[in-house]
């Protein structure tokens, strides 16, 4: 089924609870009082990628969240071969097939599969629904907020922090210093919390198969 893009207002934002600032910004950035959802999403992810400000980066960010949770996905889902723009702003699932490695930030109100492993520093997140990983390794001020997290290993360090409103499923995963996971449940075989207070959740530790033991001896 074919998905129609939804046309903004000045009214429609209005009705939605768009804040003073956000409705000042649309009517100078649209000076006919219309545009599509897309054009509105592809404008803030070009301001957030070219802002040398961060506090001006964290208000277009903040407006491409507020955007998606009050409009349903109207893009299809996009395959990437690797991420090349350093802020991605997707009104639907996202695969990407290489990993991640750097200063990248990732907002969609749909499902992210990144096929390899996820390496994020400074500061910058990701954002979406649900998320799967081979590995998650986050440094400096780093974050990710999801509903679920799937992974194989997941390692925080420095201040990053993962929030998860249901599940993290992963074989293992470790907290260091002032970094912090927290979850409604956390699924996993070994985990490690260097300040005793750095993973927060119900947490649910699973005896690996046989299987798994012997794959872990062979290799």
């Amino acid at each position: 089924m074919k998905k129609t893009d939804i046309v903004l207002s000045l009214e429609l934002l209005a009705d939605r609870g768009a804040c003073e600032q956000g409705l000042y910004d649309f009517e100078k950035w649209y000076p006919n009082g219309h545009a599509t959802l897309t054009e509105v999403l592809r404008k803030l992810q070009e301001l957030a990628s070219t802002s040398a400000d961060y506090d001006e980066y964290e208000i277009y960010i903040e407006y491409a969240k507020w955007l998606l949770l009050r409009f349903p996905s109207t893009q299809k889902p996009l395959v990437l071969n690797e991420l090349t723009e350093k802020v991605i702003i997707h009104n639907g699932d996202l695969t990407i097939k290489k990993g991640v490695k750097g200063e990248y930030t990732i907002i969609s109100n749909g499902n992210l599969n990144i096929k390899s492993s996820a390496n994020l520093t400074g500061n910058t997140y990701i954002w979406v629904k649900k998320a799967k990983f081979q590995n998650i390794a986050l440094d400096d001020s780093t974050g990710i907020a999801a509903k679920i997290i799937d992974a194989t290993n997941i390692a925080v360090y420095g201040y990053a922090a993962i929030w998860v409103k249901k599940t993290i499923d992963a074989i293992n995963i470790a907290a260091y210093g002032n970094a912090r996971i927290s979850a409604k449940k956390i699924n996993t075989q070994n985990i490690i919390d260097d300040s005793y207070d750095g993973i927060h959740g119900d947490i649910n530790l699973i005896r690996p198969s046989s299987n798994q033991q012997n794959t872990n001896t062979a290799s």
